[in-house]
């Protein structure tokens, strides 16, 4: 039972990361910065959905505890770039950075299918 609630809070965890840029772009900026966003929010959605699909273990590993801290610091990090956005406003970094964290997300979060395949 641990293992399901860990593999379907890391899995929104990476949608939710993966879909919050698209908030902060779609606002003031345009361009390839919008795109990327959309892009990395579709991606993100997929990717979810396939480790959703074929994901999940039998038992708990290290490897969920790993995702699952990584996905928590990334998640707080954006919140703190949301924070900075909301004070600050439009700002070219500021959109970048928050792109950065979705792709290391997304990178975590294909690190944890594949190891639920080895594993």
């Amino acid at each position: 039972m641990l293992e399901f609630l860990l593999h379907i809070l890391i899995s929104f965890m990476v949608l939710g990361i993966s879909l919050f840029p698209a908030q902060m772009v779609k606002t003031k900026g345009g361009g390839n910065l919008a795109n990327m966003a959309g892009i990395s929010g579709l991606l993100g959605i997929i990717l979810v959905g396939i480790g959703i699909f074929i994901g999940g273990a039998e038992a708990v590993h290290a490897y969920h505890y790993i995702t699952f801290i990584a996905q928590l610091i990334i998640l707080g990090l954006s919140l703190l770039i949301y924070r900075l956005f909301k004070k600050q406003g439009y700002s070219k970094l500021i959109n970048i950075c928050s792109i950065c964290l979705v792709i290391i997300s997304q990178l975590t979060y294909v690190y944890y299918i594949i190891a639920s395949f080895m594993y």
